[in-house]
């Protein structure tokens, strides 16, 4: 059943994709122009309001080049909800070196998990792109949530999508978060399923658009604390909380661990905690007598610097594309790169 708030925002829904199409229409005709940086650029992207995965993706490759030893590489995103403008360095390859919320979480989060790579968040994804390029000599650049971006040009162009989706979520009348319909699709160089196993009427319909696709499996593990292992959560009485974009993963994948589910606290995406709203979830943990608050490390970011009094546990989602081969293969021959090295065992990802 779809929710009543659904209905309400159909009108902004539909207002906002009739700017993507007249944006689209201007793009196409070269009434508007993408700008070219001297430099290769993947696009991590998708048609919805988020919930697919973007920042596993952004941490997939990320690793996949490092591994294959191509380590010029920079991550570009426009931080979302961040406090500060313009151009704003978060990491040059060994942590964060802004707050949080100077940044926005995710770009944050990434800093916290990845070494040797430059990150910078800036609304004007060109401007961010040349900071990249002239202080760290940057020649791949990894652009988050870019897909939509269209004034900055990319060589390769990936968009996830919910395995678990219809094509009719994708249709222009959707009451689905949608932010572009599937004609946009034309413009995706890869696909790459998330969350979960592609619907046949899905990847039908992905087949006989021909474009090149990939599957991709979800991983998870406890990271903070330390001496928490996966065991130690069975049949444990837990309280979910999440400010994400796709709730209803989280406690699908909580599941697998075999807690006792007693309560679920869910904010709205990129939330920005408080000392009352943790106050207030830790009082329900509390009422309904829960052993743990399970949460996910993208609201750890924001949890932590509040020093909650409860005993939190955090999961670390992790994304793997399946027959990775196939996609070295495409970008080999997109990017013109040698990806022939043997994977080696230097890890990108800190955690």
């Amino acid at each position: 059943m779809r929710s009543w708030l659904n209905y309400l925002l159909l009108p902004a829904f539909i207002l906002y994709r009739s700017f993507i199409v007249f944006k689209n229409f201007c793009y196409d005709k070269s009434l508007l122009k993408s700008s070219r940086l001297p430099c290769r650029v993947i696009s991590i992207g998708n048609l919805t309001f988020g919930g697919t995965g973007k920042t596993p993706t952004v941490l997939y490759l990320c690793k996949f080049f490092q591994i294959r030893e191509i380590n010029d590489i920079a991550i570009l995103s426009r931080g979302y909800k961040r406090k500060t403008r313009g151009t704003v360095l978060v990491s040059k390859g060994e942590g964060p070196l802004e707050k949080w919320q100077n940044v926005g979480d995710e770009p944050f989060m990434m800093a916290k998990k990845t070494k040797n790579i430059p990150i910078v968040v800036d609304n004007n994804r060109f401007r961010g792109g040349c900071f990249l390029i002239k202080n760290f000599n940057t020649k791949i650049i990894i652009l988050d949530d870019g897909f939509q971006h269209r004034s900055l040009y990319r060589d390769f162009d990936i968009v996830l999508m919910n395995g678990s989706s219809l094509p009719s979520d994708y249709s222009f009348l959707s009451m689905a978060p949608i932010r572009e319909g599937w004609s946009s699709l034309k413009r995706a160089d890869s696909i790459i399923f998330t969350k979960s196993k592609p619907k046949f009427d899905l990847l039908k319909k992905i087949e006989k658009e021909k474009i090149f696709y990939s599957k991709s499996i979800t991983k998870s593990k406890v990271v903070f604390p330390k001496n928490i292992i996966r065991q130690k959560l069975k049949k444990k009485k837990i309280v979910l909380l999440s400010g994400i974009g796709d709730p209803k993963s989280f406690e699908k994948i909580a599941k697998q661990y075999e807690c006792k589910i007693v309560g679920t606290k869910t904010f709205r995406d990129h939330c920005n905690y408080t000392d009352k709203i943790l106050f207030e979830v830790i009082e329900f943990a509390n009422n309904v007598k829960a052993n743990y608050i399970l949460t996910t490390e993208k609201d750890w970011v924001k949890l932590r610097p509040l020093n909650p009094i409860f005993p939190f546990v955090v999961l670390k989602i992790q994304l793997k594309i399946l027959r990775n081969k196939n996609i070295e293969k495409v970008l080999e021959k997109k990017l013109s790169l040698n990806l022939s090295h043997a994977p080696s065992k230097y890890n990108a990802d800190k955690s």
